[in-house]
């Protein structure tokens, strides 16, 4: 068992235009976390058209040992939102590997107003065994995050890619969204044993510190299309030889955005559709 008490811990996440939300979510995450040696933060700001840089800088003032960057406008520079968010999030990389190199656990977190279903409780049980490297979230509802996924049964490949093939064939996109997307955002129970997988995110993970000395962050494939910029990231740690789960007991959410679509109180085309046209504009 890790002693979390007795534990370094390192926040990190990548933040735009949240300034109505971004306090309640540093406030959940340190609560849901309880009892540490010491905790830190450093949070990577771009492209906000809001208050968000001001939060930040409040923030700053008020919490030991909270730190951030804004890395400024990468519109400009980087067309596609995966590349942007491969940049920032390489830029937490990089931070860590220079100046943290006493935390033993850095926790990546979405600072969207997602983890609002974290408990210490959830967190604790992560602790109870030492065989991991990076434990991701699960969510009450059906599990959401299916781009960042994958394993061999459940999810192998890339699920856009996927769609994307079967939509030169299946002149149906609603069908193809259901049959590679949506089919496999199943319910995972919370006393289930943990998933091993190659990929996995949903909103909030737990890794130890030694992987950010290998991993890094690309948002777009050889061919420049854009890819879930985690599982770049988590095939050099899986080189490594680190171990990736996730823990059905680390609830962060109910339902998400994504999954309200397949919510049958929820479900309907339009939303169906909004969530295919989201993706297609990244």
């Amino acid at each position: 068992m890790i002693l979390k008490e007795k534990s370094n811990f390192l926040i990190v996440g990548t933040v735009r235009n949240v300034d109505k939300t971004l306090e309640l979510d540093v406030n959940r995450l340190t609560k849901s976390i309880g009892k540490t040696k010491n905790l830190s933060w450093f949070f990577v700001e771009s492209d906000s058209d809001d208050d968000t840089l001001k939060i930040l800088k409040d923030l700053n003032k008020k919490i030991n040992n909270f730190n951030f960057i804004s890395l400024g406008n990468l519109t400009n520079r980087f067309e596609k939102r995966t590349e942007r968010l491969a940049f920032c999030r390489n830029r937490y990389v990089e931070e860590i590997q220079k100046n943290y190199p006493t935390i033993d656990f850095v926790i990546v977190a979405d600072l969207d107003n997602l983890n609002k279903k974290l408990t210490e409780t959830s967190i604790d049980s992560c602790f109870k065994s030492t065989d991991w490297d990076m434990l991701s979230a699960n969510q009450n509802g059906p599990y959401y995050d299916i781009w960042a996924l994958r394993h061999k049964t459940w999810c192998p490949n890339d699920c856009w890619e996927t769609f994307h093939f079967y939509n030169n064939f299946v002149k149906d996109e609603e069908t193809n969204m259901q049959n590679h997307i949506y089919s496999k955002m199943i319910k995972i129970p919370s006393n289930t044993n943990w998933i091993e997988v190659d990929s996995a995110f949903g909103g909030f993970a737990i890794y130890k510190r030694w992987v950010f000395d290998f991993g890094r962050y690309n948002g777009v494939n050889e061919n420049n299309n854009v890819i879930c910029e985690h599982v770049h990231f988590h095939k050099l740690l899986k080189d490594q030889g680190a171990k990736l789960f996730i823990n059905p007991n680390l609830i962060n959410a109910n339902y998400t955005e994504m999954t309200l679509a397949i919510k049958p109180k929820y479900r309907n085309r339009r939303r169906m559709k909004n969530f295919i046209n989201s993706f297609k504009s990244r």
